[in-house]
């Protein structure tokens, strides 16, 4: 029998959360939430999505191109950006010179943060609604910068929309929403040990898919003379 050729597998919002209430056993196979479940569901839901976010999801990684106002030395990134893996100066089509990244105690250290020159290292600092990018020394003139940067979950906003993980994770996704949702309904409406094996169930999933997004580990070996001929 042939297979389908089909790989995309675009489940939305909605389907989800009602896979997510089957798996709890307070809806039927072929039944839909009600209209202040699907809400209640999709407060959760989000929740989930910017917590995970949190830790780093390599399908997120992405680079753009920044302009640095001359005499500014600084740049607000926009709201998608959650936080940044590198810097660099872009001073020729061919040539990118790195920055050093400081935390927020070695940047107001500096005695004169205004100073003009050629910027060799930046501070990212974070707001709740923003992220910015202070570069210093500052430069005179406007200069574009490389950044390679980890951007936030999409939010939610209709249960028709498609969500902004990997669709291999679309069972870790379903039953982490059941863990989460799980309070909602109640001892008459849930049997708790189907509330349990989710729980452990959504746990392991969930380990699975940090360790299965971590980048290759580089592991450092004493060196010996016996390893060296091995």
């Amino acid at each position: 029998m042939a297979t389908s050729g089909v790989y995309n597998w675009p489940l939305t919002a909605g389907e989800i959360v009602q896979q997510a209430m089957i798996e709890l056993g307070v809806l039927n196979a072929g039944e839909d939430p009600d209209s202040h479940e699907m809400i209640d569901c999709m407060v959760r839901f989000n929740a989930m999505l910017k917590g995970w976010s949190r830790k780093a999801n390599l399908w997120r990684d992405e680079v753009g191109t920044l302009l640095v106002p001359g005499g500014t030395g600084a740049v607000t990134l926009q709201q998608a950006v959650r936080d940044i893996n590198s810097v660099r100066q872009i001073v020729s089509p061919t040539n990118q010179r790195i920055l050093a990244q400081w935390n927020r105690d070695e940047y107001y250290s500096m005695p004169n943060r205004s100073a003009i020159g050629n910027p060799t290292c930046f501070y990212v600092k974070r707001d709740t609604d923003s992220v910015q990018i202070y570069v210093w020394p500052v430069p005179a003139v406007d200069i574009l910068l490389h950044a390679d940067f980890q951007r936030a979950a999409q939010t939610i906003t209709e249960p028709g929309e498609t969500i902004d993980i990997s669709q291999e994770f679309a069972e870790t996704v379903i039953l982490g929403l059941a863990s989460r949702i799980a309070g909602m309904f109640g001892a008459s409406r849930i049997d708790q040990a189907t509330v349990a094996d989710v729980k452990q169930r959504a746990a392991v999933l969930e380990q699975e898919m940090y360790d299965s997004d971590r980048p290759d580990s580089i592991v450092f070996q004493p060196w010996t003379q016996d390893a060296a001929y091995a």
